[in-house]
């Protein structure tokens, strides 16, 4: 995914308010990824996980898979919410993972930064045009 180009709308383009989940659908729709969407999985543990979005990308790239998280708060999100989602994947198998949301704390960006955890903030997701 880092080898794609992205197009973004400025966050403050007059636009109505669009749903993070429609948002975050529509964006990797346009990048022609398969999405399935609300996917219970079961950890090594036997746990069930509620996954927001399944993305897949059939190119030679070497992600085959990425797990989604949508957190769609008005408050940025902190280390504890990266570090639970780091355990879920861990769970999974260490499958590849990403929480979208609206905005992140510099301590959860730099923790994301040093585990692998994919973070995209929704400005990031505001593409122009078909």
């Amino acid at each position: 995914m880092n080898r794609r180009t992205f197009q973004y709308l400025s966050p403050n383009n007059g636009e109505e308010e669009t749903d993070l989940h429609e948002l975050a659908f529509a964006f990797f729709k346009n990048m022609n990824f398969e999405i399935a969407k609300e996917v219970i999985l079961v950890g090594s543990s036997g746990r069930k996980y509620q996954i927001d979005m399944i993305i897949k990308d059939d190119s030679e790239l070497d992600i085959n898979e990425v797990l989604v998280k949508i957190v769609n708060w008005n408050r940025a999100v902190g280390v504890d919410r990266l570090i639970r989602f780091e355990r879920m994947l861990t769970d999974l198998n260490n499958r590849k993972g990403m929480i979208i949301s609206n905005m992140f704390s510099e301590s959860a960006e730099k923790f994301a930064k040093r585990r692998g955890v994919i973070i995209y903030e929704k400005e990031h997701l505001q593409i122009i045009g078909e």
